[in-house]
Parts: C-alpha cells; structure tokens; sequence
C-alpha cells in the first residue's frame, strides 16, 4: 500500500518487498554510487553488493522494527527511505528512540524539499508510536548532509569510526546525530 506525503511535488512511500531486491540494488548502485563512490576503495561495489544483497534484503524486510520504502516521485523511483524503531545504537544508549537508517535520493532531488518532507513523516510515524527522538549516522565527509540535518533540527551526539576495509581511512568518521521531538 503507497503512502501519499501531500508535498509540493506528490511523494508516495512504496514499501519494498523482497521481489523488489533487483530494483533496489539497480537503484541504489546509482543513486548510493553518485554520492559516495570516492570514500571506497572499490567506488562502493563491497557496500551496495552487501547492503542490497537478496540476503541482506530478506533480513531487514523481516524484522518487525524496520519499515523500508522506494520513494517515488513523477512516476519513478527516485530514491529510499528506511526508518527502524524502536532503536538505539551500540555506541550510545538513545532508550525510546527511531533511527533513520537509509534516506538517499537521486540527485536530481537535492535541494528541492523531497528530504525534509521524507524527515516530516518519520516525525509523524515515531510521534505516533510514542518515540521520544530519532536518531541517524552521516558520514562525517558529508558536510551537506550534516547542514541539511542541522537546519531540521538534528544535533552531533557521538563520533566513532567504521572498521571497513574498503573505506579509504580519511572517510572512516561516522557522527551519531538525534533529534528530540518534545
């Protein structure tokens, strides 16, 4: 069942299912790729190979806790959307927390409200399911994606690094983020 985020420009959340695996990897091996190829040694195919795996895909579609969705916008998919909760993270204790685990979008959906109105419904969801915040990981590389999350609201709570191999060293930074929402 799509979900309709009335927007400017109309958003639906499709819920991805586990036949949809080669889609999603399709979409993300370019929409992942474009924004991250120059942190990986490989230009990203260890990570998309592993995230968007038949395997990886079948796990996180059956954990009760995740809600994963294309995000569709001018009838195509132009990006995903994945929120779990309830979350905390391993390194820092968030007790009644959601954490937005995937948000990426085609680029040609940068800077035109298609994020902020993606980050407006996981509020509503974790709202309604009595979540006290949400919390994200951003690459510390990122200096957009830490401004955007800055400017809705999201605060730095915690830095550590990713033990990946096939990250280049200088893009090992990853910065926990939260945001209350009363």
């Amino acid at each position: 069942m799509k979900i309709s985020l009335q927007t400017e420009n109309q958003l639906f959340l499709t819920p991805i299912q586990p036949e949809d695996q080669p889609v999603l990897y399709s979409l993300m091996d370019q929409v992942y790729r474009d924004a991250y190829r120059y942190v990986w040694k490989d230009n990203g195919d260890w990570y998309v190979n592993l995230i968007y795996n038949p395997q990886t895909v079948r796990k996180e579609l059956g954990r009760d806790r995740s809600h994963y969705f294309f995000v569709e916008a001018e009838d195509r998919k132009i990006g995903i959307l994945k929120y779990d909760y309830p979350f905390s993270p391993r390194e820092i204790e968030i007790p009644d927390s959601m954490k937005l685990h995937r948000l990426y979008l085609h680029k040609d959906f940068h800077g035109k409200g298609t994020a902020h109105a993606l980050l407006q419904h996981c509020e509503q969801v974790a709202l309604e399911n009595n979540m006290k915040s949400i919390w994200l990981e951003v690459m510390a590389c990122q200096p957009q994606a830490k401004r955007f999350y800055s400017k809705v609201g999201f605060e730095p709570l915690h830095t550590y690094e990713l033990d990946f191999d096939m990250i280049l060293p200088e893009y090992r930074g990853i910065e926990i983020w939260k945001k209350n929402l009363f």
